[in-house]
């Protein structure tokens, strides 16, 4: 009987355990609120002096803007070697 007792207090210390390191519904709203701040005006948006087209290699790109232009928004594009985010970095025209 008394091993019942104390498997029952420990499934009951591990569940208010467990409940306590839930965030609460009130904080995930303002760490979503927070995020969202942070994040404003970060977006790069589609840009209307580019549109995307065949082209897809650095060599056919005018400038650094246009090639991050095509990186962000044209699937085929194959801008960026190592995939760090960066189009074109090792052309030395931008």
């Amino acid at each position: 009987m008394k091993k019942i007792i104390l498997i029952a207090a420990l499934i009951l210390a591990i569940w208010n355990y467990y409940e306590e390191q839930q965030p609460r519904p009130e904080n995930r709203s303002g760490l979503l609120a927070e995020f969202v701040q942070s994040v404003q005006g970060q977006v790069l948006k589609k840009d209307p002096k580019f549109q995307c087209d065949a082209r897809k290699y650095c060599p056919e790109m005018t400038s650094r803007e246009e090639a991050e232009y095509f990186l962000r928004f044209c699937p085929d594009a194959q801008l960026d070697d190592n995939h760090n985010g960066i189009p074109c970095e090792n052309d030395a025209r931008f």
